[in-house]
């Protein structure tokens, strides 16, 4: 496997866990509990588990980033990151059940063709 091939693998792996961790995060705070008190909603927050995966799935992204652009050009790696609104909106029809209109599949569509030609330049 080439290392460009192997930057690009990278930066797909950093892309999904900060997908994951942005839905992580929505739903965290969709049920986090109400707490009328000053700091109430930031402690309903941290004591919340999918709080706590989102910001371990964006260290492992950090940790994969910073992988990928060792092996990649910047100038390649952060155009290609551009597929993580493809996988947001996978994973947010799926896991969250939002409604993804025709006007945005195509849309994702335009991104993820950008996607492939900076991969292939």
């Amino acid at each position: 496997m080439s290392l460009r091939v192997m930057g690009l693998a990278l930066v797909t792996l950093a892309v999904l866990f900060e997908a994951v961790g942005q839905l992580a995060f929505k739903h965290g705070a969709e049920s986090a509990h109400a707490d009328t008190s000053k700091w109430g909603p930031f402690r309903g927050l941290w004591r919340n588990r999918a709080v706590a995966l989102g910001i371990l799935c964006f260290v492992a992204q950090a940790v994969l980033w910073t992988m990928a652009i060792r092996l990649l050009d910047i100038s390649i790696a952060f155009p290609a990151s551009s597929i993580g609104f493809v996988f947001v909106a996978l994973l947010s029809k799926t896991w969250l059940q939002e409604q993804v209109g025709l006007e945005r599949w195509i849309g994702l569509g335009f991104i993820l063709g950008g996607v492939v030609l900076v991969g292939l330049s």
